[in-house]
């Protein structure tokens, strides 16, 4: 069976890179990263008004275009390419999550882009499949959630939260708003054009979204690896592209430096890792569109694309020599973003312990194979 792109895929392709070249164009990047929100409202207006992105992948009954995670998942490759600053991918997983609980009125909202939205299931020094320490406790005007989330993607600017949280009858996820109760700690990390932030709840006001968190938050995990993957392809190809566009016209010795075998050897190296993280991720989204079991899959993208986006961003930085490492030179942005992604969600170690427990080998075998 062969995946591939439809024409359709690609006239979404070719859309989105052209309006990004003026909305995350790299002085555009540059500028909403020095911003206090990290983004640009603006420029986030327009995104959901002139292209309706976040609409993409939400049914038509929430007001969405129904189209899945392939769709969104091109779209999120170009914001990788372009390191777009906007809650894109934040706002994405807040609908995704929220459309396996059913709640309609709040889809329909962040779909339209009158609102954000992101996840708020990490806690410090736990894993992501622990039981949340964060509890929610029922009372006569509705729920209160009490704890700390951290990690939070945008959630510093967040209007809306999906959290988890334990409650009597088990870990459920509910729906917080920013407001009161709500008190986000921006966390201070090597990349510039993303931000994460720890969330605290005191007793803050909250409605139940989903009962059966233990059987969602797994779902909504393979969800978000599957998507911060496509993102990571975005960071990879991006990369690549400029690698090898300097070894083509950096001349050295009287040669382009492309002509070398070391440079070559590397960026043929950077290809084969960049074409098969593509393909992972690709098959992840059409798996997870299909209602198939996507949990391995989603595995091997967010071990695949993580490891390939990292690999291609620092052997940009190779080829570039010296100047990649100047602050006016984009390369160390991809890379601080490369670095940063594998660390949002699972790290690309734990998706390959994930893979070879099946096997039986015990949860350590995998990360010492990584490290």
């Amino acid at each position: 069976m062969r995946f591939r792109y439809d024409p359709e895929h690609e006239d979404l392709r070719e859309s989105v890179r052209a309006f990004l070249t003026d909305v995350a164009s790299e002085s555009a990047v540059r500028r909403d990263m020095e911003s206090d929100r990290g983004w640009s409202p603006r420029s986030w207006s327009r995104l959901c008004a002139e292209l309706e992105l976040p609409a993409l992948a939400v049914p038509e009954k929430y007001g969405g275009a129904g189209g899945g995670l392939v769709e969104l998942g091109v779209v999120l490759g170009e914001a990788g390419r372009s390191l777009l600053c906007a809650p894109l991918l934040s706002t994405g997983l807040a609908i995704q999550a929220l459309l396996l609980t059913a709640s309609g009125d709040e889809v329909a909202e962040l779909a339209a882009g009158r609102r954000t939205g992101t996840l708020a299931l990490r806690e410090p020094g736990r894993d992501w499949d622990a039981v949340p320490r964060t509890r929610a406790v029922p009372g006569s005007n509705g729920w209160r959630i009490t704890g700390t989330k951290n990690w939070v993607l945008d959630g510093s600017s967040a209007d809306l939260f999906v959290v988890s949280a334990s409650t009597p009858a088990g870990t459920s996820l509910f729906l917080v708003e920013s407001g009161g109760g709500v008190k986000a700690e921006a966390i201070e990390t090597v990349d510039p054009t993303r931000r994460v932030a720890r969330v605290m709840f005191d007793a803050a006001p909250a409605t139940l979204a989903g009962a059966d968190g233990a059987t969602l938050i797994p779902s909504i995990l393979d969800t978000a690896v599957i998507l911060l993957a496509a993102e990571q392809v975005g960071v990879a190809e991006r990369c690549l592209e400029m690698a090898t566009e300097y070894a083509r016209r950096r001349i050295q010795f009287g040669r382009p430096i492309g002509s070398f075998q070391a440079v070559k050897h590397k960026l043929a190296d950077v290809l084969l890792e960049v074409e098969a993280a593509r393909s992972a991720a690709l098959y992840a989204a059409y798996a997870a569109d299909r209602g198939l079991d996507v949990a391995e899959a989603a595995a091997i993208a967010g071990a695949t694309c993580s490891d390939a986006a990292l690999l291609a961003a620092g052997e940009n930085i190779q080829v570039h020599g010296g100047i990649g490492m100047t602050w006016e030179h984009p390369a160390h942005l991809y890379l601080k973003r490369a670095t940063v992604g594998r660390m949002l969600l699972r790290h690309p170690h734990d998706h390959l312990e994930r893979l070879l427990e099946p096997a039986g080998l015990p949860r350590t075998a995998a990360g010492e194979r990584g490290r």
